[in-house]
């Protein structure tokens, strides 16, 4: 009887082994995939800020042409301003 005691105890911390081991693996697999998010997230940050900043030259060029006496960019920054879009004439990040 003892030696099947022996074997259960075996038998259950091989069993504990082999879900510490799975468990692990996946907190492996998880850290690559956020890490690989994160990458891809700071990827995504630098393209948002260079759009932004293509965005903010483009308004502030169309702001200079309205105050310049073009119609057709005061139009423009009209409709802008009727979509609350307002635009900073300084340049981006001062």
């Amino acid at each position: 009887m003892r030696s099947n005691g022996g074997l259960g105890l075996m038998l259950t911390q091989a069993a504990l082994c082999l879900v510490l081991i799975a468990t692990g693996v996946d907190l492996v697999r998880a850290h690559g995939e956020l890490t690989q998010a994160l990458e891809r997230q700071r990827q995504n940050d630098a393209l948002i800020t260079r759009i932004d900043g293509q965005l903010d030259s483009l308004a502030r060029g169309t702001q200079q042409l309205a105050d310049g006496g073009n119609a057709h960019a005061a139009q423009i920054i009209a409709a802008l301003a009727q979509n609350g879009v307002h635009i900073n004439t300084r340049p981006h990040g001062r």
